[in-house]
């Protein structure tokens, strides 16, 4: 029983963990793919877009090459305040913990605290903005 256990966990596990690398392509029959997953910032994707298209694009023995992309803010709240609270939030991770580090009893506790906030501030507020790209493997 537990080797036919393993038997199917096994390639399963590797079936899984194969796609990971790609998990957000969505492969088309025109040729024409596309990746698309959340960020935190309006600027950012294009790394994790490429390194994800192309490693899609290796089963194929080709290399992906970038048609268009696109970024927009897909958030609960407005864009200003989204990226305030993202700013606010970062501040108060690393000053908290910089307080936390090298202050004494007080500002320890207080620093940690204020860590602590930044941190759910964070996980809180989310990724705010949709990353599209599309791409061709040649």
């Amino acid at each position: 029983m537990r080797s036919s256990f393993i038997k199917a966990v096994i390639p399963g596990f590797m079936l899984l963990t194969a796609c990971a690398h790609h998990r957000d392509v969505r492969p088309s029959e025109d040729g024409l793919h596309s990746v698309q997953f959340q960020t935190e910032e309006k600027g950012q994707g294009f790394r994790e877009g490429m390194s994800q298209a192309n490693h899609y694009c290796e089963q194929f023995k080709q290399q992906a090459y970038q048609v268009n992309e696109s970024s927009q803010y897909v958030g609960s709240m407005d864009e200003s305040t989204y990226n305030t609270g993202k700013t606010v939030s970062k501040v108060a991770k690393v000053a908290g913990t910089a307080g936390y580090i090298f202050g004494g009893k007080n500002e320890s506790k207080v620093g940690g605290a204020a860590s602590v906030g930044g941190v759910v501030g964070d996980a809180v507020l989310g990724e705010g903005y949709q990353y599209q790209m599309r791409f061709k493997c040649k």
